[in-house]
């Protein structure tokens, strides 16, 4: 189990770098198309659409690693006034329900990718599956951290990455 706990923290790394990279080449296109819109007179056709496409991968990509942070949005009132026992198995349960909801989504990802397959994007024409891959792969790797932190708290351990 703690192998498991270290090879996704590994996979993690990873993923901060793509999301690293994902960023900084988004960024670069949107310098370009400024650049070309302004000083150039002149549009660049893809230019948005490749930065939403990297923008939707960036943000499926650090949802899984802030879920292993525990570092996504949530109510912490209510673990203030329950004891520490409770909190624990609160939270055990929520991330139980994330990787139902991540299940769930990795089916319908798949079922959506099935079904844009024949289509091409507006103007890179690339298939709609790449776009649309973006969230089996992000809930895949939402479910696996968030049995990570569950071994983590049956553990005993709590930590926050």
């Amino acid at each position: 189990m703690l192998s498991f706990v270290k090879i996704m923290d590994q996979i993690n790394k990873v993923i901060l770098i793509i999301i690293g990279l994902l960023t900084g080449v988004m960024a670069a296109v949107i310098i370009a198309q400024v650049f070309s819109r302004f000083v150039l007179s002149t549009s660049l056709s893809w230019s948005e659409e490749l930065a939403r496409y990297l923008s939707i991968y960036a943000v499926f990509l650090g949802a899984a690693v802030a879920l292993r942070h525990q570092g996504l949005i949530s109510v912490e009132v209510i673990h203030e006034f329950i004891p520490q026992a409770l909190s624990k198995w609160l939270k055990i349960i929520v991330n139980l329900i994330c990787i139902v909801f991540s299940v769930v989504l990795i089916f319908v990802g798949m079922e959506m990718i099935d079904k844009v397959q024949i289509q091409n994007s507006p103007a890179m024409q690339i298939p709609m599956s790449i776009p649309y891959a973006s969230i089996p792969i992000g809930a895949l790797l939402m479910a696996l951290n968030a049995v990570v932190v569950v071994i983590e708290l049956f553990k005993g351990g709590n930590r926050n990455g």
